[in-house]
């Protein structure tokens, strides 16, 4: 089996804010399995009595979960007939311009959610910029477009007009999984050399990695496997070592801050972490592929909330989880889905590679 009794445990749609409270982290036998908030059918974590800070509010797999239907009249006049196209195994997930945009990496390319036109497409270029494997993907102030591709060896740049400006390392040299733009830097995930490579926005040369070469020996600040990146508004980077199995944070130079997390089944540990984000007052989620959950951090990397998991059927379910993404532009279109007296600050997109819910929206926020 895929997971072990621990996970199960651990993965259970739980949440505990431990901030409202100086008692200790609760032992395994203690953890709550999330029940919708009766009566109003949502779905709140922590569950109660607990104040609710996350709402599941839906989830997309395919066109259809978004598009509008064609009109009895177009359908009788024009002919136009419904056609559904699948999200099929997505991982990295961004959000720019009113669009979400999500990493496919069965179908190699990348899927788009327009809000603005309320319409799902494919991007699936061909010959010199075929994508192979696309994993992550970021977008810099111009609107260019960053994938890293695993398969191809390098970041693949597209301009606004969806055209190949350019590439980023080779494959005999290179193993991406995520890039990041931040502060006119290109963060790289690398596997092959274990490491974060940086390079200029603008020349895009090389320029010192993370870890600082100085702290690359350290146990305490090497990195083993890092697959997924963030950075916070200090300019902070935060590196989810798959390998080391916790999350490391770095300042601007790439000097050791702090670890978050080891193995372990228990609350605040990790199995498998993979997408990491960071929000504006420096909460840390990071998703776990193994707990199938999403872990909530303070600054300082003590554990705050977690939810997800398979346990609650299938609403709010993550299967497979992969991806996070966290956007404050969007959260207009889903207010109808809102219970009362809940305001969502922002929302959490995290995407699961199997099951029947592909992307999972929630609403962070707080009862008014």
């Amino acid at each position: 089996m895929r997971h072990s009794k621990g996970f199960l445990i651990a993965g259970v749609l739980f949440g505990l804010w431990l901030a409202a409270s100086a008692a200790a982290a609760p032992q395994k036998s203690e953890l709550k399995t999330a029940e919708p908030d009766r009566p109003s059918g949502r779905l709140f974590y922590p569950p109660p009595p607990e104040e609710p800070r996350i709402q599941f509010l839906k989830s997309f797999s395919s066109s259809d979960d978004f598009e509008k239907p064609p009109s009895a009249f177009k359908r009788f006049i024009v002919g136009e007939e419904k056609t559904t196209r699948p999200v099929v195994k997505p991982y990295g997930v961004t959000v720019r311009d009113g669009k979400i945009y999500l990493c496919d990496t069965v179908r190699n390319g990348i899927d788009i959610f327009d809000f603005q036109t309320r319409r799902f497409r494919y991007f699936e270029p061909a010959d010199a910029s075929q994508l192979m494997d696309p994993i992550n993907l970021d977008f810099d102030e111009s609107g260019n477009m960053y994938v890293a591709d695993g398969r191809r060896g390098q970041i693949v740049i597209f301009d606004p007009q969806a055209r190949v400006v350019g590439t980023l390392g080779e494959s005999s040299e290179f193993k991406p999984t995520d890039v990041l733009i931040k502060n006119e830097k290109i963060y790289v995930c690398d596997l092959k050399t274990h490491g974060v490579k940086v390079f200029g926005l603008k020349d895009r040369k090389p320029l010192a990695g993370i870890p600082a070469e100085a702290e690359a020996a350290r146990d305490e600040a090497r990195l083993f496997s890092p697959v997924n990146l963030a950075a916070d508004d200090e300019g902070n980077i935060y590196v989810s070592d798959i390998g080391g199995f916790r999350v490391q944070k770095y300042n601007a130079r790439g000097e050791y801050l702090l670890s978050i997390g080891s193995h372990g089944d228990a609350p605040g540990q990790f199995a498998r972490p993979k997408g990491i984000a960071v929000d504006s007052q420096g909460r840390i989620y990071v998703v776990d592929a193994a707990f199938e959950n999403v872990q909530i951090f303070d600054k300082n990397g003590k554990l705050l909330l977690f939810f997800g998991g398979q346990t609650q059927g299938d609403e709010g379910a993550l299967v497979l989880p992969a991806g996070i993404a966290l956007d404050d532009t969007l959260t207009g279109y889903f207010s109808p889905l809102v219970g009362p007296g809940f305001k969502v600050d922002y929302l959490v997109l995290v995407t699961s590679q199997y099951g029947d819910r592909k992307l999972g929206v929630f609403g962070f926020g707080r009862k008014e």
